[in-house]
């Protein structure tokens, strides 16, 4: 430990060490960003279904800002299912 700590007491290689951390980010940030242009979109038919039944609320994708009724059947045998 005192090997290494005496390492980083020297300016020199503070510097070498700085900048080689700062190249890998820089490197691992332009990595990350290719990866995710590149990936494949995934088509609309890979979505899984989303259903509801007996009053209850099912939501797929984005719904941000919608609005939500309900006003479901009044007849119907959700009072057994539960």
């Amino acid at each position: 430990m005192d090997t290494l700590w005496r390492f980083f007491l020297v300016k020199k290689n503070r510097d070498v060490l700085a900048w080689l951390g700062g190249g890998a980010v820089v490197a691992i940030a332009g990595l990350w960003t290719a990866y995710v242009q590149l990936q494949p979109k995934q088509a609309a038919h890979d979505v899984a279904p989303v259903s509801a039944n007996c009053g209850s609320v099912a939501a797929g994708g984005n719904i941000s800002g919608a609005t939500i009724v309900m006003n479901g059947p009044k007849d119907s045998d959700c009072s057994s299912k539960q």
